[in-house]
């Protein structure tokens, strides 16, 4: 059975490669990445009815804007992969500079939120759906040279386990 699956963080990696990976296997994807030359290329791969918008998931206001275009345009996601993240330049944390620190704080905890926040209150009143929330093997350990990153993983994972 086919499924509507929204993906955040599509443009590379394993966001890039769950959404060739779903498509193949008859899914349909709605998917956003920061970048839109990204999103302008997976456009003219992927075409419909998987829709791919360029969004930044740490900017709520654009979070909410197109989550209220997905609400409107589909059914609410019968699954949500919260996938977009970035990591720091590796270095003691004294050394990462404050914007770098900010930037990643935003993407990987602030983004996730807000996807929940604009997208999940749809999913219950449906009354279906799964959420799945990416962390890192460092969500539950630590290394100093990317101590923004792993503070970040440990948060996610501290959210996903404070469900309902």
């Amino acid at each position: 059975m086919s499924k509507l699956i929204l993906i955040t963080g599509i443009s590379k990696g394993l966001g890039y490669a769950m959404t060739e990976g779903f498509i193949q296997q008859g899914h349909t994807i709605i998917g956003c990445a920061r970048s839109s030359d990204a999103i302008d290329k997976i456009r003219q791969k992927f075409s419909a009815p998987n829709d791919f918008t360029s969004v930044d998931v740490a900017n709520e206001q654009l979070v909410k804007k197109w989550a209220q275009d997905v609400l409107q345009k589909y059914s609410p996601p019968d699954i949500v992969i919260n996938n977009a993240a970035v990591t720091n330049y590796p270095a003691p944390l004294w050394e990462i500079p404050s914007e770098e620190f900010s930037d990643l704080i935003d993407i990987n905890i602030k983004g996730v939120a807000n996807i929940i926040r604009h997208f999940v209150p749809a999913m219950v009143k449906k009354k279906r759906g799964i959420i799945v929330n990416f962390s890192s093997g460092w969500g539950r350990s630590t290394s100093a040279q990317v101590a923004p990153y792993c503070a970040s993983k440990w948060a996610i994972e501290g959210l996903t386990s404070s469900r309902k």
